[in-house]
């Protein structure tokens, strides 16, 4: 199955965008204040957030399960919309013309330290981390037997431990709210489904 491949379902009414207007932007994201209008429903200010992005189908993104001797690394992050530290994968932008998976090597190392080869590269698939708002799909990969070696780079706000937890106690996470975010949530998920 493809990317862009889904299950059948039914069509709703058809969405018409009668004008977008750029609410704010920055060096990552625009966002859009919509006006659409569908089935007689309408809504003046549609807020939809876009990467800065020009691969296809909408793919911005990456995230990465770390692996190594029974163990994934988490990240601690402190996330400023939410005011409060999470633990999640590494994961971040594709950069121009670059492909997922050498995105996925790059991230790895540039905020675990970590290295991993091409090869150990598993591919997890594609999701959409939130459709309703968000514009834009994210390749998920694990990165088998992962092993030191690379630089850190200190240039994101908010990354603070990192930390290797047995699969068993990743599970636990999963399960009682320990791994709330998302991203990590989804590809940790189909890791362990592999």
């Amino acid at each position: 199955m493809s990317q862009t491949d889904s299950a059948p379902e039914a069509n709703g009414p058809e969405v018409s965008l009668e004008s977008r207007r750029v609410a704010f932007e920055n060096s990552r994201f625009t966002v859009y204040s919509d006006h659409i209008v569908a089935a007689g429903l309408e809504v003046k200010d549609f807020l939809v957030v876009a990467p800065h992005t020009r691969h296809p189908d909408l793919l911005s993104g990456v995230v990465v399960v770390p692996v190594w001797d029974g163990s994934i690394l988490l990240l601690n992050v402190y996330r400023h919309s939410i005011g409060r530290h999470v633990w999640e994968l590494p994961r971040g932008f594709l950069e121009p013309d670059e492909a997922p998976a050498a995105a996925a090597l790059r991230e790895l190392e540039e905020e675990t330290g970590l290295v991993c080869q091409p090869e150990k590269l598993i591919d997890l698939g594609y999701f959409y981390p939130e459709p309703g708002i968000l514009r834009a799909q994210v390749a998920l990969f694990a990165a088998a037997d992962c092993r030191a070696g690379g630089a850190i780079l200190h240039d994101e706000i908010g990354i603070g431990a990192r930390a290797w937890f047995p699969h068993a106690r990743v599970r636990e996470m999963l399960r009682n709210g320990g791994i709330t975010e998302g991203s990590s949530s989804v590809a940790l998920y189909r890791y362990y489904a592999l």
